[in-house]
């Protein structure tokens, strides 16, 4: 799949790090060079403006890939807040991607894929890890390739210049079986995998908790980010949770739709699809904490919410592998 359209930003310089660290709910500070981190941006509010994966390049240059414009215009706000030496440079249109996933991804791969003795080899690039590479041998085209993903399976993304992007797809589809993947496709792969995406799981309004992406708020962070004292509080008193749903019948939910026990809505659906995998209607549903516990039978409304409903149940979420063993393969 082609994800160039996908927000990058070089964040450059002494204070790099600092503006990072005080930015992201991760711990930035714990990256080592080659490796890759995902992380949420909140406001002061602990809302959350975007969620993306920050690349630790070398000790003052890291990479960030997000989903919004608004993720460079924010980062430049709060380094003249803080009057921080760094330079964010976008390079959304210099940098392109193709994101290879799949269980055969890296069979698929391996044969293509050339690294230098100073970088890890491709076959044994572990999860969130990354690599500066070239396709083919020492001569081919420069990329750096990462093992991360968005389809909750063993995966690759290979970023290059966009004078590249051409031979690298073709060098990927001509080495095997390859299906192109299109949104529709990946957006019901995302959500079998418990996947957020923007606009549905999370706004401005949500917190990570709320998102289901708690594990992006360490406790043991220290030091003080944008958000860190909202973020406490939020973890301490939540409100609302992310559930995973299983649907009676043939019809899925849609974003949006309330969630019912009897008259009183306790819920809101944020994404839902057919599974082809698991051969069910399921959807991911932003539910009151006190009928987000597994087994909890509620109704997803339709048409006004009152004149028809659809049984449901909670279920643990991802709907598919849930202990995440197969991108960590």
């Amino acid at each position: 799949m082609d994800l160039s359209p996908l927000r990058k930003w070089e964040v450059l310089g002494p204070d790099a790090e600092e503006l990072l660290q005080t930015t992201m709910t991760r711990d930035i500070r714990r990256l080592s060079d080659g490796q890759v981190v995902y992380t949420a941006l909140c406001n002061d509010t602990g809302g959350m403006i975007d969620d993306g994966t920050v690349f630790r390049l070398q000790p003052t240059n890291f990479r960030f890939v997000g989903g919004s414009e608004y993720d460079g215009i924010w980062l430049r706000e709060q380094a003249e807040r803080r009057g921080l030496r760094v330079w964010i440079k976008e390079s959304t249109d210099e940098l392109h991607n193709v994101a290879v996933q799949g269980p055969a991804s890296r069979d698929l791969l391996k044969p293509l894929i050339w690294t230098a003795p100073t970088q890890t080899p491709f076959a044994e690039l572990g999860w969130f890890r990354f690599s500066v590479a070239r396709i083919g041998g020492p001569q081919g085209l420069p990329l750096i390739v990462s093992r991360t993903g968005y389809t909750g399976e063993l995966g690759y993304e290979l970023f290059c210049h966009p004078k590249d992007a051409p031979a690298l797809w073709d060098a990927v589809t001509g080495a095997g079986e390859v299906t192109p993947l299109g949104l529709e496709a990946l957006d019901m792969l995302r959500i079998e995998a418990g996947l957020v995406f923007a606009g549905a799981e999370f706004d401005d309004q949500v917190d990570p908790f709320e998102a289901g992406i708690g594990f992006t708020v360490p406790k043991a962070k220290e030091e003080d980010y944008v958000g860190k004292e909202a973020l406490a509080e939020r973890r301490e008193h939540p409100q609302r949770r992310l559930v995973g749903l299983e649907l009676e019948g043939n019809e899925p939910a849609s974003h949006g739709e309330c969630v019912h026990v009897g008259r009183h809505q306790v819920g809101v659906i944020t994404s839902g699809t057919r599974s082809p995998v698991l051969k069910k209607n399921v959807a991911l549903c932003r539910m009151n904490v006190r009928y987000a516990e597994l087994g909890t039978e509620v109704e997803v409304g339709k048409l006004d919410g009152f004149q028809k409903r659809i049984p449901a149940t909670v279920v643990r979420v991802p709907f598919y592998d849930p202990e995440k063993t197969r991108p960590r393969s």
